[in-house]
Parts: structure tokens; C-alpha cells; sequence
């Protein structure tokens, strides 16, 4: 499997470049997260042994698995992305690099609390394409939302995430993508704060993400191949 992980992820890397290079960008200003939700541990550690420092987990009972079991690699990066109930905050604090699917104030003011000792990097998930399935602020209540989350001392607001409604077509995304950008520029405008991240783009569509100013790209399927079902239940 090092060997099929090994060139996935030169591929993907390689994609990156060319997609920087196509919008004036260097590559080491996008970061890639890979997406290991119901990949073993041993897949993490390979994946690691290829380079790759930032993995992206969706249940907070599988993130911490892993984290017990990969704890001899002092350098690698937890990113939470999935969809987070407040109660299970708690058993993040200390072990996260960066939560990015906050989408409501309870869950802010929950980070804050118990985040004590320790600033929290989040991200704002913004309901891009305003759907009702989908959880995130939505895009015209954003501004109101950073307002009022803005000031709490134990979190820091690096920038937002979305997640665009699917299409097998990649520049459908775009536009997306792109009134993400647009959103983040206006609440930079507004609050004279900088938001440096802008978490968008999957393994079908990261590519266009780039050339629309994602600083962080998702991706799993691509390096690891499809997922298997949960190992643990969706928080």
C-alpha cells in the first residue's frame, strides 16, 4: 500500500503545483489535508512516512483512536471536518490543529469554554449553495455570525470552509468557491481582521478550489482510494 500512497500522493502534489502555477500562486501556499475517516491508523502512518503531515478525521471517537495510536509522531497535524455536536468539544481541546465546521454559536461559545489556556483555530463553514441538507452559516448571515464570535478570547478565526453542492463536474464548483472568496475579502474589509485560510476543495475538484484561492485542500479518495463505512458513528 506505501507504494500506491506513495505515487498518489506525488500525483495530487504534482496537480497542486500545476494548478498554482496556472493562477500565479506558489504551491507552498496551499496545504493539503489528507482525509483518512475510516482508514486504519496504519494507512495514517504511511501516508506520514510519505511526507504528508495534515489528516482530516470526521468523528471525534476515530480522530482520538488514532491520535492514541500514532502518538510517537510528534509533528503531525489534526484537522476535524466534519460535522461537531458540542458535546463532543471536550475530548478535542489540546488535540486539534485547526476545527473546521463551525457553523453555529452554541458550538463557538462551547470551543471557547473548553479551549481554556489554549487559543482554538476554526474555521467558519459557509452553506455556499444554500442548501437544506447541508449544515453551515449561510452566506448572507456570515458577516452577523463573525460579529458576534469574533471576540472570544479562546478561539481564533482563521478563515472559512465550504463544502459546494456535487457535481461530477469540476468548474461547477467554481462559483462556489469563488463567493467564498469574495465572502472572506468582505469580512476582512469590514472587521480590518486578516483570515489567511480558505479550506475548499476535494479529490474531484481541488484543482479549481486553487485557482480560486484555497489554502487548504481535502482530499481522500484520491491518495487513499474510497473509504470503507465508518469505523465509528457520526457525531
Amino acid at each position: 500500500m506505501t507504494f500506491e500512497i506513495k505515487n498518489n500522493l506525488e500525483q495530487v502534489r504534482s496537480e497542486i503545483e500545476t494548478a498554482c502555477l496556472r493562477s500565479g500562486r506558489i504551491p507552498a501556499s496551499v496545504r493539503l489535508v489528507g482525509v483518512t475517516k475510516t482508514k486504519p491508523a496504519g494507512i495514517v502512518r504511511e501516508a506520514y512516512e510519505c511526507g504528508l503531515r495534515d489528516f482530516g478525521e470526521n468523528y471525534a471517537q476515530e480522530m482520538l483512536s488514532k491520535q492514541r495510536e500514532l502518538a510517537d509522531l510528534p509533528d503531525i497535524n489534526w484537522h476535524f471536518i466534519g460535522a461537531l455536536q458540542s458535546n463532543k468539544v471536550k475530548s478535542l481541546a489540546g488535540g486539534v490543529h485547526l476545527i473546521h465546521s463551525v457553523d453555529r454559536e452554541s458550538l463557538v461559545s462551547e470551543i471557547n469554554r473548553r479551549f481554556v489556556g489554549g487559543k482554538c483555530g476554526i474555521l467558519i463553514e459557509v452553506n455556499a449553495g444554500n442548501e437544506e441538507t447541508k449544515s453551515g452559516v449561510q452566506s448572507d448571515e456570515v458577516e452577523a455570525f463573525f460579529g458576534k464570535i469574533t471576540a472570544l478570547e479562546n478561539i481564533v478565526v482563521a478563515g472559512l470552509m465550504c463544502i459546494p453542492p456535487f457535481s461530477a463536474d469540476p468548474e461547477y464548483s467554481r462559483k462556489f468557491y469563488r463567493l467564498l472568496r469574495e465572502t472572506r475579502d468582505r469580512l476582512e474589509d469590514r472587521f480590518g481582521r486578516s483570515l489567511p485560510e480558505l479550506s475548499m476543495g476535494m479529490s474531484h475538484d481541488f484543482a479549481v478550489a486553487i485557482e480560486e484561492g484555497a489554502t487548504i485542500v481535502r482530499v481522500g479518495t484520491a491518495i487513499f482510494g474510497s473509504r470503507s463505512k465508518p469505523l465509528q458513528g457520526r457525531i
